[in-house]
């Protein structure tokens, strides 16, 4: 029961480092328990992924796809309060305005915004957009309509799996790459959560983290494209890491899971066409 007890608070312990959801007043915390949270974020991206779809279809019955995914962006936006998003920006700002392992790491700590960052973080949203845009047109234009449609219930299934797999295979990936580096600073807002990844953690995390995105690829199996652009990607952020700062940092991890989650999106268009 005490087993049972502690893996509930640690879901809520991560749910509330990574997203503004209150937690009941029942949870305590302990800064131990951050570590060994972070086996439930992509559980958390499940989470995610279901109140954002949950969102889109609200106002799908308003507006067109593309208003409606906006939205549904700045839904989640409030919801995290921008977390990974504000990492990407500055992971941006910091490989693009540093020289130096210092420099990158002291740009990285500045909450101001830069130019890099703007850039990059508009270009992130417009691709995010654009992609789901493209992907639920070419839905559409094959015949489904999943909300008219007699097939409805395996639509929707494929819907839901292709909302939650963008935020829960995004953020496995991201824990992954704590098991792969060592963490950059000697402090931060990540060291906590950092310092003791294990395989156990990241075999659970794995759990929650691919099984949407396989179950996707098995009902889909044109999704199994979406690789040629997430490995490359998740491999090109390996390398920037390693080269420029020798590790990890929060930033770093919230820079991976928005990449990760926007090749997802826009790999939508394997979904439903073939090649």
């Amino acid at each position: 029961m005490k087993f049972i007890l502690l893996e509930i608070r640690l879901f809520f312990v991560c749910m509330s480092f990574l997203t503004r959801i209150p937690s009941p007043g029942w949870v305590s915390f302990k800064e131990e328990w951050l570590h060994q949270s972070i086996k439930y974020s992509p559980t958390v991206g499940i989470l995610l992924g279901s109140l954002q779809l949950f969102v889109f279809l609200i106002f799908q019955f308003l507006f067109g796809t593309t208003i409606s995914f906006t939205i549904s962006v700045g839904f989640l936006l409030i919801l995290t309060g921008a977390f990974h998003e504000d990492g990407f920006s500055d992971f941006c700002d910091g490989i693009g305005g540093g020289w130096k392992r210092e420099d990158i790491l002291r740009i990285m700590k500045d909450s101001r915004v830069g130019s890099f960052g703007a850039v990059g973080i508009s270009l992130l949203v417009l691709l995010k957009v654009l992609g789901v845009s493209e992907s639920f047109q070419l839905y559409e234009k094959n015949g489904f309509n999943f909300m008219l449609n007699a097939k409805i219930q395996f639509q929707l299934l494929s819907v839901w799996l292709y909302f939650v797999s963008a935020h829960s295979f995004s953020r496995f990936l991201s824990v992954f790459m704590m098991k792969l580096l060592p963490y950059a600073k000697e402090e931060g807002y990540a060291k906590p959560m950092a310092k003791e990844i294990t395989w156990p953690q990241i075999l659970f995390a794995s759990l929650f983290g691919v099984i949407p995105y396989l179950t996707l690829v098995y009902l889909h199996p044109n999704f199994l494209f979406s690789l040629f652009c997430i490995i490359p990607s998740y491999v090109y952020m390996f390398s920037l890491m390693k080269r420029w700062i020798q590790g990890f940092t929060g930033d770093c991890l919230g820079a991976v899971q928005q990449v990760i989650e926007t090749c997802i999106w826009i790999s939508g268009v394997f979904l439903w066409t073939s090649i």
